[in-house]
Order: structure tokens, then C-alpha cells, then sequence
């Protein structure tokens, strides 16, 4: 987990960002061993329980799918503002398997 305040700093001065849907990434290449990850969720995206089902959501997939990166990454995944569908963990999944895919074709670029 990526929960240092000057490392999330870095990331989000010099790291590239992405957005699919309500969920946005900055991201940074990295030369650890792993990969490690934040999540934020925005007080104005819902109640409490609505944001912590979005984080379970994340953590969940991110879990998942960590295992299809080539390379090790920071990231900071940040939700802003609340969904304009309701929301279900096989979007959340897609979304997320679609970013680090996109992300193993860049570096092999």
C-alpha cells in the first residue's frame, strides 16, 4: 500500500493521469519490487457506506489484477465525483483490467 505522504506527493506532481469514468489515476514508474496503490474517495461522492463499497471495489480488483503488470508502479486512484450509472463491481473490474493493460502495451512500446 502506498500510504507515505511525499512519495503520493511525487506521484501526483510527476506522474501521468488517466481517467476512465468517475475514476481518475496518476501513476508513476517506479524500481521497487511491487506495485503499491492508494485509493481517495471525495466526501461529495456519497455516503459512507457508498464510498467504502467504492473502495472495496478497488482494492478488490487492483488485488485481482496486480498480477497482469510488467513493471512496478506507484498509484494514486482517486474517485471525484459520483457516478452517473449505478455502480457494480464488473464495471469497476473491467475498467481497472483495461488501465493496466493499456499500461503493459506502453512499455512494451
Amino acid at each position: 500500500r502506498l500510504n507515505h505522504s511525499l512519495i503520493i506527493r511525487e506521484v501526483f506532481e510527476n506522474g501521468v493521469y488517466k481517467s476512465f469514468g468517475m475514476i481518475g489515476v496518476k501513476y508513476k514508474k517506479t524500481k521497487v519490487i511491487s506495485s503499491r496503490f492508494s485509493i481517495s474517495v471525495r466526501k461529495n461522492v456519497g455516503s459512507a457506506p457508498f464510498r467504502n463499497k467504492i473502495k472495496r471495489f478497488l482494492r478488490e480488483t487492483i488485488r485481482q489484477k496486480r498480477s497482469m503488470l510488467n513493471s512496478s508502479y506507484d498509484f494514486c486512484f482517486f474517485v471525484t465525483n459520483p457516478p452517473k450509472n449505478p455502480l457494480d463491481y464488473s464495471s469497476v473490474l473491467k475498467k481497472v483490467k483495461g488501465f493496466f493493460s493499456s499500461l503493459n502495451k506502453e512499455s512494451c512500446d
